[in-house]
């Protein structure tokens, strides 16, 4: 397959990708497991280092090779019985949960500023034998680490003769400003870096600023999304007077922006100049706040809990409106999905992502409500988040009415420029440039 790429890269590349979390949740894990994939397609060899729990399925091609880092203690027993479907070697657990980038994620998980220096030794341990052996089975060209942080300063300091590779996911920016008790650890090694990967332009300056990379070791990747699982194949149109279809998928959660949706639609529930509506959630909640109130929903809105790809892409398919309310994000995949399944997003006027979109989406038809004034990296002031909510429901009622009078959706946007075969090729060809 090297001679259909043969203008992208010099050979077939052996590439051992990394993350300390979940390789199949969250953005994060979905671009690398996506990567994966296509490097797959394109032919490489490969092996994947990644946290889980012992009882999580890890699907990946056929031959790539799975060196997972158990978090939590279990029996060893179960950690032979795990149904990891690429298992390879086992290594010691970890005797607390899977350290998530986020400090609310879908799944439990422990804060990275709450590590203790006990906590911080045995993370590198467990990681590095993994990393170690999956070095010397692999002897890979490249190591392709998701996040720019502990653990990819982890692998930078213990293999240094190794061509290393960063991707920032944006969230482990906001690491670095939040936690006192690694920064020091991760920026030096981070700075050391072969070559750091940025969603867009405005994060790749802020990783120079951040880890002092020279600009010539710093490049926009972008992002990309499944073209065979969302399409407009198969898609279940509205019909005329049923209600408008609102989506949000994603973690359940304050940062996210989901208190403001909720509020913001009961705003207009009332409001006789607005059609009917109903709101679909999917994803995880650990925050136990909003997991009490999500048990008294009102009864336009339901919650299916956290789901899997296809079952997102076949909710998007049947989906109006797509609402991303979120105060942080790097670069989110979920409204590339949802522009190509035929919904309509709104989102949070996020920075960076406008221009990124504009940029790589024919016709883009995503409308954004202003950010709101914030107190920190990922939450507003009380006045900000009032005003969002109030500027939010304006939005989102003049959207609903947009489907009612046949205005929106309008003409599907070009996003055949994003897909994960072309970050894969983009992401070769600079690392090849740089061996």
């Amino acid at each position: 397959m090297c001679e259909d790429y043969a203008l992208w890269y010099h050979w077939c590349m052996k590439i051992l990708s990394i993350t300390a979390q979940k390789p199949h949740s969250t953005g994060s894990g979905t671009y690398l497991t996506e990567l994966v994939r296509a490097f797959d397609r394109m032919g490489h060899k490969q092996a994947v280092v990644c946290g889980i729990y012992p009882d999580d399925e890890v699907s990946f091609p056929e031959g790539t090779g799975c060196y997972p880092v158990f978090f939590t203690e279990k029996h060893e027993a179960d950690l032979l019985t795990a149904p990891c479907k690429a298992a390879g070697p086992r290594f010691d657990s970890l005797p607390f949960p899977i350290v998530g980038m986020s400090d609310i994620m879908p799944y439990e998980s422990t804060r990275y500023r709450d590590l203790t220096p006990e906590m911080i030794s045995q993370f590198e341990d467990a990681f590095m034998a993994a990393v170690k052996r999956a070095v010397e089975d692999l002897d890979p060209d490249i190591i392709i680490c998701h996040h720019l942080f502990l653990l990819a300063a982890l692998v930078r300091k213990h293999f240094p003769e190794r061509c290393v590779i960063g991707i920032s996911h944006g969230t482990d920016l906001r690491q670095m400003v939040n936690c006192d008790n690694l920064r020091e650890l991760v920026r030096p090694q981070i700075a050391k870096l072969d070559m750091a990967l940025a969603l867009h332009e405005e994060q790749r300056v802020q990783i120079m600023e951040l880890f002092g990379l020279d600009e010539s070791k710093v490049a926009v990747i972008g992002s990309g999304y499944n073209d065979g699982l969302f399409n407009t194949e198969g898609r279940v149109e509205r019909k005329p007077g049923d209600p408008v279809r609102i989506c949000y998928a994603g973690k359940i959660s304050r940062p996210k922006g989901v208190p403001e949706m909720l509020k913001a639609l009961a705003a207009i529930v009332g409001d006789n100049s607005v059609p009917p509506f109903e709101l679909t959630m999917a994803g995880g909640c650990q925050d136990d706040v909003l997991k009490d109130s999500l048990a008294e929903l009102p009864d336009y809105v339901t919650w299916l809990g956290q789901i899997p790809q296809p079952s997102l892409a076949e909710l998007l398919r049947r989906t109006d409106i797509f609402v991303l309310p979120s105060y942080f994000e790097g670069l989110p995949l979920v409204l590339i999905e949802a522009m190509a399944s035929g919904a309509v997003p709104v989102s949070t006027d996020l920075p960076g992502v406008r221009p990124w979109i504009s940029a790589n989406v024919g016709r883009p038809n995503v409308i954004y409500a202003d950010m709101p004034e914030m107190k920190s990296i990922d939450e507003p002031t009380d006045a900000g988040r009032d005003a969002f909510t109030i500027a939010l429901s304006a939005v989102l009622k003049n959207a609903i009415l947009g489907f009612e009078s046949g205005v929106l959706p309008g003409v599907l946007p070009d996003t055949s420029a994003i897909t994960w075969d072309g970050v894969a090729r983009r992401l070769v060809s600079l690392a090849a440039s740089d061996l």
